[in-house]
């Protein structure tokens, strides 16, 4: 642990600069994925764009849609102008946040031997693709719903819209924390090492001389 304490915040200082000058460019290449799957989620908004945009000194993520189909609601079914355009968005940082304290975590967490380090590596990739798709398309998604839900169903019971809401109050955080906590876990398993085992230097230098 007391590795971990000097490295993490090392780490994060690094990919944290990284990513504020980077972070544009990455979120850019991402937007194809989240955009199909929203459409993937929902095909009732056909997308007009999405794409990353400065806004009052921000970087935010703005997506612009179109209804393609009625939106039905407990009261019945809403069919808005197809020409009429809805847009929300998210902050970059909501992207690149989550991803900057979870490949942090992971890169100071100390490993015991090389092939956990190589586990680590293999994992995180596909594990930042799942933080990913559990976060940004959520909320936009979330979002554009909530515009049909406050004009013409006040008070519904959505867990889509809880999930944002969890997300939004914090929570993306404490996915990261998660998500890195499973990567470093699964790294030590594949590796043959127990999570629960410290390295062996570790544990010579407790040992208590005879």
């Amino acid at each position: 642990m007391k590795a971990f304490a000097w490295r993490f915040p090392l780490c994060l200082a690094l990919v944290g600069w990284a990513l504020a000058r980077c972070g544009p460019w990455v979120v850019e290449a991402l937007l194809p994925a989240i955009a199909a799957e929203i459409q993937w989620l929902d095909n009732t908004y056909r997308i007009v764009s999405l794409e990353v945009l400065p806004r009052a000194g921000e970087q935010v993520v703005q997506i612009v849609v179109t209804l393609a189909r009625c939106v039905v609601l407990p009261d019945g079914a809403h069919c808005g102008d197809p020409r009429g355009r809805a847009q929300v968005s998210t902050l970059l940082g909501h992207v690149t946040l989550p991803m900057a304290l979870t490949v942090s975590m992971v890169l100071a967490w100390p490993a015991s031997r090389w092939q956990e380090a190589v586990w680590r590596g293999t994992l995180l990739w596909p594990a930042l693709a799942i933080l990913l798709s559990l976060d940004v398309p959520m909320v936009l998604w979330g979002s554009l719903w909530r515009l049909h839900v406050d004009a013409f169903a006040p008070g519904l019971w959505s867990p889509l819209l809880l999930w944002m809401d969890f997300l939004q109050g914090g929570g993306r955080i404490a996915l990261a924390i998660v998500t890195a906590g499973l990567v470093v876990a699964a790294g030590r398993w594949l590796s043959g090492r127990p999570a629960g085992a410290q390295p062996a230097e570790s544990r010579q230098r407790g040992a208590a001389p005879p």
